[in-house]
Order: C-alpha cells, then sequence, then structure tokens
C-alpha cells in the first residue's frame, strides 16, 4: 500500500494511491496509523484524481528525524575527502544526528537555495516511518513498529558542514535548512519482492541531476540494518509514532563523494530526482 497526504480543494488529506493519478481519500476519523487497514477496492466509487504537485510530505507530524551514516562504502569515500581514515567506533555503534523537522519538503516542491551556502549538494537517502512506539525494542521485533518505507534527501550545505565537523559536535546548520520526504510512504507488506533475507532488502536508488544520472546504489549495501538502528535508536529512549529512521546516504549518492570537481556543487534551477522501483521519484528543483 502506498500512503500519501494530498492537498485537493485547499485542504490536505490522508490518501491511499491506487494508480499514478487516482487515490482514495480517509476518513478523518481513521488514526493515520490504521491506514494500511483499509481496503481501497471496497470504495472504488469514491476514488478521486491527483497530479504530482498535490503531494505534500507523507505524513501529518513528523515527531523527529534521526539520521544515520550506515553505508560503509559513503562513509569511507567522503571521509578520505577530508583526508580522514575509517574508525573502529564506526563498527561498533551506529552514529546518528537529529535533523529539524521545521523545513521539510515534499516532492515537486522548490528548495531555495541557502543564502549562506556555495556548495550545496543533495543526498540520496531511503527513511522508515515509525508506526509503533516503543522503548528498548530488540532488533528481531524492530521490523513490526515500521509503518513502511520511503525516499528522502538530506540537503546539505558542505562549505559550512566542513566547519562544523572539526568542532565535533556534528552537523547543525549545514542541515537544517531543507530535508525532502516522499512522494509516498509504501507499508511493509508491499515491499516483499524486495526483501532479500530476513531485514535486508535488495532495493536499486538511483539519483540524477537535470535528468542526468549522478547516483546508482542499493539498500541491501547498508552496514547497518534498519532492525539494527531502531534497536540503538531505542536503546534507553521512546521512539514514536511519527518518527523518521533515516539512513544516511546510500553509496554513491552525494557530489560530495562523486567529485565536485567532476559535478560542480548544485546551483538554482538544478532539478534533482530521487528514484527507486520500490519507492517512487522524489524529485525537487532548487531555486
Amino acid at each position: 500500500m502506498k500512503i500519501a497526504r494530498i492537498e485537493t480543494d485547499g485542504k490536505i488529506r490522508n490518501a491511499v494511491l491506487t494508480g499514478e493519478e487516482e487515490f482514495l481519500p480517509i476518513d478523518e476519523s481513521i488514526n493515520f496509523y490504521d491506514i494500511k487497514e483499509t481496503n481501497p477496492e471496497a470504495h472504488e466509487d469514491k476514488l478521486q484524481k491527483f497530479g504530482p504537485s498535490d503531494l505534500r510530505v507523507p505524513l501529518p507530524e513528523v515527531k523527529s528525524i534521526r539520521d544515520f551514516y550506515a553505508f560503509e562504502d559513503h562513509v569511507r569515500k567522503a571521509r578520505a575527502r577530508r583526508g580522514l581514515e575509517m574508525v573502529q567506533e564506526w563498527y561498533d555503534v551506529p552514529a546518528y544526528y537529529y535533523s529539524g523537522t521545521s523545513m521539510l519538503y515534499p516532492s515537486g516542491s522548490q528548495i531555495p537555495h541557502p543564502s549562506f551556502s556555495a556548495e550545496l549538494d543533495y543526498e540520496m537517502e531511503v527513511a522508515v516511518v515509525i508506526g509503533k512506539g516503543g522503548m528498548n525494542i530488540r532488533r528481531e521485533e524492530a521490523f513490526s513498529h515500521i509503518l513502511g518505507f520511503m525516499l528522502a534527501n538530506d540537503w546539505s550545505a558542505r562549505d559550512i558542514q566542513r566547519k562544523e565537523m572539526k568542532i565535533g559536535l556534528g552537523p547543525s546548520k549545514s542541515k537544517d535548512f531543507a530535508t525532502s520526504l516522499g512522494p509516498y510512504i509504501t507499508t511493509t507488506d508491499d515491499l516483499e519482492e524486495f526483501r532479500e533475507t530476513g531485514d535486508r532488502f535488495d532495493m536499486p536508488v538511483e539519483a540524477y541531476v537535470n535528468g542526468k544520472r549522478y547516483s546508482s546504489g542499493n539498500v541491501r549495501d547498508m552496514h547497518w540494518s534498519f532492525s539494527e538502528l531502531i534497536e540503538y535508536a531505542s536503546n534507553g529512549t521512546m521512539l514514536r509514532e511519527g518518527d523518521v529512521i533515516m539512513s544516511g546516504t546510500v553509496s554513491t549518492g552525494c557530489i560530495l563523494e562523486l567529485g565536485p570537481e567532476e559535478h560542480g556543487w548544485l546551483k538554482k534551477g538544478d532539478n534533482v530526482s530521487i528514484r527507486s522501483p520500490a519507492l517512487g521519484e522524489l524529485t525537487n528543483e532548487v531555486i
């Protein structure tokens, strides 16, 4: 099932997508996290049309965003760009930082180029939405706490990030000006064809800039699985419905890793599209 938020007649509605241009509006009395129990086939008379510009961030409230660092190949190459080797601690715990939730953008929207940066980058990521809260969740039970998966773009100001990382507290202003989520949430039961074994998924992801493919990776290459990320994040802390767990940059998934000397940083007018056969297409224009 593909769950979305769609604006029609000046109102944002929870919805189940039944096709590329059709959706079933969900009654407001139904809790967002219970939508997966809806049977769209029983309500075919209520289907409505929508366009890509009608899509909004696909959950009503993002409680928090934990952005992890789960792809070894990306971490190794990004650190090498800064003249750093891998550290053992990365293999000991799945590190993450908290990202802001006030500047979230849906697919099809425009992303203002931050005035304070000359090195704007995209980050091709996959995220899961927590659909059932919990604390001290064991890895073996973690998957049952996931509502579904979606694409994400963690826009990054690399010149600001470079300074912040030297301080040692992790990224902050270099990240909190924009995060894109969507276009919809694909529920876990709809991803069985992509499940490899257990909590591992063979899920290709690509990124395009102005129609040219820049990045090509796969969720299967995560060093830490989403179940392990949830286990670690919930250790001593309550995860809530609406918390978002992001994978970190998929291998090859940003200009920093690929080389700005080859591609150049993003500029106004650029269109960035992240695509996956499992999760759709998340596209934004830089303005």
